[in-house]
């Protein structure tokens, strides 16, 4: 499985030998993204992937020196958790 951020959807995604199986998506608002979905095939549940992805979002908005917030209830509760507190 590869995971790719790709900054052209506004997402981060996770293939399994070139079929999309889940993404994070996010909203870009200038100087704050919204991550508003995490979405996994359930096939592929259970491997951490839905974290993966969204841990792929906030690396990219460290590089780019955006905050961070999300609609997205899974998204939201990761965010909530130490070591994000620098995107608030």
């Amino acid at each position: 499985m590869e995971i790719k951020f790709e900054a052209d959807h506004k997402r981060a995604a996770v293939y399994d030998e070139g079929k999309l199986i889940g993404q994070c998506v996010y909203e870009d608002k200038g100087d704050h993204w919204i991550i508003t979905t995490t979405k996994v095939d359930p096939a592929y549940g259970g491997q951490g992937l839905g974290r993966k992805l969204v841990d792929a979002v906030v690396a990219a908005a460290r590089e780019k020196s955006v905050r961070l917030r999300a609609t997205c209830s899974y998204a939201a509760k990761v965010l909530t958790k130490p070591g994000y507190e620098d995107l608030h």
